[in-house]
């Protein structure tokens, strides 16, 4: 018979398998076990699944039997340890599956250190351990099969700290409490793969907080490799990709910005919306990332998207052309021969608006002037004009298609022609 041997350091005091809630892990957030009731849990299953199993407490081997008890006409299997009753019966952790019962052996194992894990066929004892072996029937051998989708104790982390740890993912989006599988989304891909060092899990083993604030945390926290390979493979389709919702809590580390460089963020509806209008972008210094993703890393770190919301007219993709600044140039030496004075502390920025009817928009806080390419086929004057106004914007402060600015516009033209005519009045 072929036997799965977990052997750890340390003999088992065997009271605390009889003893439900016997456990002296509980506290200790760091440990998988802390409930007393994982090796109860695991006996009730290999008697209820007619498994062969053995418990070795140093080289002597622990009699663990049932015995059967009627009560009210219903016969109760009452597992005994050593010749004496427990209050366990076989009933016991009806909805744990073969992994889980893998999983309590194992992590009890590494709790204690010295975990040890193999495939026998003879089944003996050794001082200073405690050694279980259970028979490898066809379901224990499919968690074998299995293991690495269980247990990441021998993956190496793309990322690690003292709290959190990055892993290559699965097929699934797995979170896991020191490297043990403890929350699977079936329906979600994911770009890793996560260990949470101290999650709070319920007596199950599973995860009870938040998923997307635990992820966002490792993230977050993560360095060049992990950020540069989520960067490169994020999509909608990756519960990463839709969910960013806790950077209000958190922050990006600086490993995040390094990454980045030069390149400028982009989101794909946006890169869409500007090849749709027949734009042909420079995608080579772009990274396209989800909408959620984009809004995350652009709300910390300044200067890093290519979008930009000027004046409530929709996004505006930032995008330098040769042209269009010697259009510019031309116009604004124009302006200059005719002593017209642009405001000196204004910028231009060059690219596409959303709107395809903006040419261009000028921002009061950034003291920027954002230029659509479009104007490029506009004639000179319309150029030398649209600078005007948007001069004249900055320098009043007041909003476009307004009486207001319109005024301001027929007093400023009004004082230009009493100037011209030397009339006073």
């Amino acid at each position: 018979m072929k036997f799965l041997k977990i052997q750890n350091n340390g003999e088992l005091d065997i009271r605390l398998v009889a003893l439900m809630g016997g456990t002296t892990k509980a506290g200790d957030k760091y440990k998988i076990g802390q409930f007393g009731t994982g090796l109860k849990y695991t006996l009730a299953y290999l008697f209820r699944n007619n498994l062969a199993f053995k418990i070795f407490c140093g080289e002597q081997e622990v009699e663990v039997y049932t015995e059967t008890e009627t009560i009210k006409g219903e016969p109760f299997e009452i597992i005994c340890i050593n010749g004496q009753r427990t209050s366990i019966t076989t009933k016991m952790g009806e909805d744990w599956k073969p992994w889980t019962i893998v999983r309590e052996l194992w992590c009890n194992a590494l709790d204690e250190g010295g975990a040890v894990r193999e495939e026998v066929t003879r089944t003996t004892g050794i001082p200073g351990t405690t050694t279980f072996y259970v028979q490898i029937d066809s379901q224990i051998q499919d968690v074998l099969d299995h293991w690495v989708k269980y247990f990441i104790h021998d993956q190496v982390p793309i990322f690690q700290d003292d709290n959190h740890a990055i892993y290559p993912a699965g097929e699934r989006l797995c979170i896991y409490k020191q490297g043990v599988l403890i929350h699977e989304a079936k329906d979600y891909k994911s770009i890793f793969s996560y260990d949470l060092k101290s999650a709070d899990i319920n007596e199950l083993r599973e995860y009870r907080g938040s998923v997307s604030y635990a992820i966002f945390s490792c993230l977050a926290n993560s360095n060049e490799a992990a950020a540069k390979y989520f960067l490169e493979n994020v999509t909608d389709r990756h519960y990463e990709g839709d969910s960013m919702d806790y950077n209000w809590y958190s922050s990006f580390g600086e490993a995040w910005r390094k990454v980045i460089g030069s390149a400028k963020l982009i989101h794909q509806k946006a890169l869409d919306d500007i090849k749709a209008r027949g734009n042909t972008p420079d995608e080579a210094k772009l990274i396209v990332v989800p909408q959620c993703v984009y809004k995350a890393l652009t709300k910390q770190f300044e200067g890093i998207g290519a979008l930009h919301v000027v004046n409530k007219v929709g996004e505006f993709y930032e995008d330098y052309n040769e042209k269009i600044e010697g259009k510019i140039n031309q116009a604004l030496a124009i302006l200059e021969s005719c002593e017209y004075q642009m405001h000196p502390e204004l910028e231009f920025v060059y690219g596409w608006f959303e709107d395809k009817t903006v040419m261009a928009r000028v921002s009061l806080k950034e003291k920027k002037v954002y230029i659509c390419q479009a104007l490029l086929q506009k004639p000179l004057f319309y150029i030398v004009s649209t600078l005007i106004e948007e001069n004249e914007h900055f320098n009043t402060g007041m909003e476009d298609k307004t009486r207001e600015f319109q005024q301001h516009f027929i007093d400023l033209y009004t004082r230009q022609l009493l100037a011209t005519n030397a009339i006073e009045i």
